[in-house]
């Protein structure tokens, strides 16, 4: 299973333009995929990266709600009505709306950050800070249940 592992810095461009780490060029690939969907994550600091298999996926858990309900609506227009496809050219790059880019923070230089079946794009500095609290989160979480479970370690 080919997976975007990492983290990787690249600059963009003054028209968005940002050359796709190799490695996740090669996942892409080997999915079978000349393309990559964006789309702004849910809290906006960020964009949202993958093959349009994921897509796929996530619009099957969508169907799976009420066709009439609310819950429905609003994960298939936050999600897809955002959602864009943006092929990558003979030198590896995308063209990302410079609209995507603001509104992520990021200008100059950009993180491509692997998340197993996708990757996040973000403005480096804010990674970090994100990567440094996720860490202790789950230095908290390790505690707790290192002390819900006698001590024995998880």
């Amino acid at each position: 299973m080919a997976l975007f592992l990492s983290t990787y810095v690249n600059k963009v461009d003054k028209k968005g333009r940002v050359s796709v780490p190799a490695r996740f060029r090669a996942v892409l690939a080997t999915k079978g995929f000349d393309s990559v969907v964006l789309l702004p994550t849910i809290n906006g600091d960020a964009i949202d990266a993958c093959g349009m298999d994921v897509m796929e996926g996530l619009l099957e858990k969508i169907g799976g709600f009420d066709p009439l309900s609310e819950d429905r609506e609003s994960f298939a227009d936050a999600l897809m009505s955002d959602a864009i496809e943006l092929p990558v050219d003979g030198d590896g790059r995308i063209l990302v709306p410079l609209d995507m880019l603001k509104g992520a923070g990021i200008d100059g230089q950009c993180a491509f950050v692997g998340r197993g079946d996708s990757f996040q794009i973000w403005q480096p500095e804010a990674f970090e800070v994100r990567k440094k609290q996720a860490r202790a989160r789950a230095a908290q979480k390790r505690a707790a249940s290192s002390e819900n479970n006698g001590g024995a370690d998880v």
